[in-house]
């Protein structure tokens, strides 16, 4: 059995394993080569079965936050006090607020979890929309708390009149995620600020924007901040596992004011690891990285659905990392399908079970998938 020894520490840790971890990552692990090795790997087949079914970002990561994990490894006996006080700044300053609205979580997942268990109690409801993301109602009903769900409109977006009827005195909490998962269509910023002014002072809106960077506009156009700054009786989460290709570090966070915070601490599930603290730090900081990402999910979701049109196949509108698609086969089928062919889709979406959701991969991934696609949907006498 091999033995590794821990080298002692000097200052901020041995020079020349630092040294030669910088060099390792400054080689391997650049924005620009990360795509471009991905796109290799998909092309060759030599990386396994093409997997566009978790919305993980196949283009890579900030090469900033790669370099930040490795300067802090010497460091991992030491919790993560200091980093996670680091991010909580970090985020207060990009998003202007004050630094006690901040609730720094292992991923985005906590502060859903932590808000329905905050809510929930018999006889009391959340009212949110289907097909949509779960893991917050899921959550409410398991801790005593019942779901109302409303159906999207014919164009897959919220219904906000539809959401507004379903409210009763019961309600204490509406969620919304926006862009909605699984279908990827935003709400219109003004119509969303409206509709959560307007409700009564005790619901809580939740709007849980994980993949509104990739909006059209981005957080800019889209986000609800501006509501958490006036006041308002909203929370939001947001995570660094979509457009800044952190899924395994697990580093997200919720934005509220300090006497909502305080209802959701008593549920505190802990917060992100020291490594995700600095490399979330080190993604705020690289704009380049950022804006590089962005572009590629564009550029590439705009590839899938001209080629979608082309084929006369109905999807949603994406704003997010994936496409919404109408293949009139029964999801656990299709899945099946693609899965025989090397390809790995979304999971079912109830009501909606002869749709797929399908991530969005490199542009070698996502050709792959659109030539399969067409294949199979022939084979299946949908086109």
């Amino acid at each position: 059995m091999s033995t590794t020894t821990v080298p002692k520490k000097s200052g901020h840790g041995s020079a020349s394993l630092i040294t030669s971890l910088f060099a390792a990552a400054t080689f391997a692990l650049s924005p620009q080569v990360a795509f471009s090795q991905h796109e290799v790997d998909s092309s060759e087949g030599s990386a396994g079965p093409i997997k566009i079914s978790g919305n993980e970002n196949a283009f890579g990561y900030s090469q900033m936050a790669m370099m930040a994990i490795m300067q802090e490894l010497p460091d991992i006996n030491r919790y993560a006090w200091e980093e996670s006080q680091a991010l909580i700044e970090a985020i207060a300053m990009r998003e202007m607020v004050p630094g006690d609205y901040v609730v720094p979580t292992a991923g985005s997942g906590p502060v859903l979890q932590m808000a329905a268990m905050a809510y929930a109690a018999p006889g009391k409801n959340v009212v949110s929309v289907e097909p949509g993301y779960t893991q917050l109602v899921r959550t409410f009903d398991a801790f005593g708390g019942e779901t109302k769900l409303v159906p999207l409109n014919d164009k897959l977006e919220y219904d906000l009149d539809a959401v507004k009827a379903a409210i009763d005195e019961n309600t204490v909490m509406v969620y919304l995620c926006n862009p909605n998962n699984p279908t990827g269509t935003v709400v219109d910023p003004d119509a969303l600020k409206t509709f959560i002014r307007e409700l009564p002072e005790d619901i809580v809106a939740f709007v849980d924007e994980a993949y509104l960077e990739l909006a059209d506009g981005g957080l800019a156009a889209h986000s609800m901040v501006p509501l958490v700054r006036e006041g308002e009786n909203i929370i939001l989460a947001r995570t660094f596992s979509k457009v800044y290709g952190m899924a395994g570090l697990r580093v997200g966070y919720g934005i509220m004011k300090p006497d909502t915070k305080a209802k959701l601490r008593k549920y505190h599930m802990g917060g992100p690891n020291k490594l995700g603290c600095v490399a979330a730090v080190a993604s705020l900081q690289d704009t380049a990285f950022f804006e590089q990402s962005v572009s590629s999910y564009r550029s590439v979701r705009k590839m899938v659905t001209d080629r979608l049109d082309e084929l006369g196949i109905e999807y949603a509108y994406p704003q997010g990392s994936f496409v919404f698609m109408k293949t009139g086969v029964p999801i656990k089928e299709f899945q099946g399908l693609m899965e025989e062919r090397q390809i790995m889709v979304g999971r079912p979406f109830p009501p909606m079970l002869d749709w797929c959701r399908v991530s969005i991969g490199t542009e070698d991934e996502m050709s792959t998938f659109l030539t399969v696609f067409e294949e199979v949907m022939k084979g299946q006498g949908k086109l």
